[in-house]
Order: C-alpha cells, then sequence, then structure tokens
C-alpha cells in the first residue's frame, strides 16, 4: 500500500505540474496580448511607426481600445478586423499577400530560387569544364 500511495501521489505531482506549465506556456498576459496587437497595426498620424512603437495620442487612444476589446472577449483576428474596417489595409504593419502585395511576399522566395539555380548551374559547368 505504501509503494501504491507514493506512485499515485508521484502521478498526481506529475499531472498537475504538466497542466501547470501547459496553461502558464500559452498565457499571454493582457500587455503582452495589447503589445503584440498594436505591433501588426502602423499608427495613421506617425511615418513609419506602429501603434506599439508611438506616442502620439491616437496610438494610445488605439491601444486603450485594443484594452477594451481584449476584456471584452474579442480574439486578436477580431480585433485587428475592427481596426481594418476603420482604417482600411494601410493600417496592417504586414499587408495580405494578395494583388500587387502577393509579388512582395513571393519576391523573396523567387530571388533565392533563382539564385540557388544559378549557382547549381555554374558549379555544374565548373566540373564538366575540370573532367574535360
Amino acid at each position: 500500500m505504501n509503494s501504491f500511495l507514493r506512485k499515485a501521489l508521484s502521478a498526481g505531482l506529475f499531472l498537475s505540474l504538466a497542466s501547470f506549465i501547459a496553461f502558464n506556456v500559452n498565457a499571454d498576459t493582457l500587455e503582452d496580448q495589447i503589445a503584440d496587437i498594436s505591433g501588426e497595426l502602423m499608427c495613421p498620424v506617425c511615418e513609419g511607426q506602429s501603434v506599439a512603437e508611438s506616442n502620439a495620442q491616437l496610438a494610445r487612444d488605439m491601444r486603450a481600445v485594443i484594452k477594451t476589446k481584449l476584456l471584452e472577449g474579442n480574439s486578436r483576428e477580431e480585433i485587428i478586423d475592427y481596426f481594418v474596417a476603420s482604417y482600411g489595409e494601410t493600417i496592417l504593419a504586414s499587408p495580405p499577400p494578395r494583388g500587387f502585395s502577393a509579388i512582395l511576399w513571393l519576391l523573396p522566395i523567387l530571388s533565392v530560387l533563382i539564385g540557388g539555380a544559378i549557382i547549381l548551374r555554374t558549379v555544374y559547368s565548373y566540373r564538366v569544364e575540370e573532367k574535360e
């Protein structure tokens, strides 16, 4: 019985510790969530600054709206959609990959692929010349 009790207590302790870690890993604080969301939105009155970086009154007001909406239970996507509906897609720090901006998202990938193909072709032709 002593061995069984020890194993049961160990298993219970392990499960409670594992669940505590699992829940706390994903639990961002309210301030972290506000910083995350405001970092994805550009300040409408500041040049090249996100809402998180800006000290403008409008940026402070936007952070307050984000906090209020988080406390109301709105998701990150719902809050971002709210600001996109109010200000348009120019409010987004990273434009969605469609239309012309899709080219901007694909350009680095295409550059790496083309550069890799050029390097492979150069190495292959160099090896062929060495064999002759």
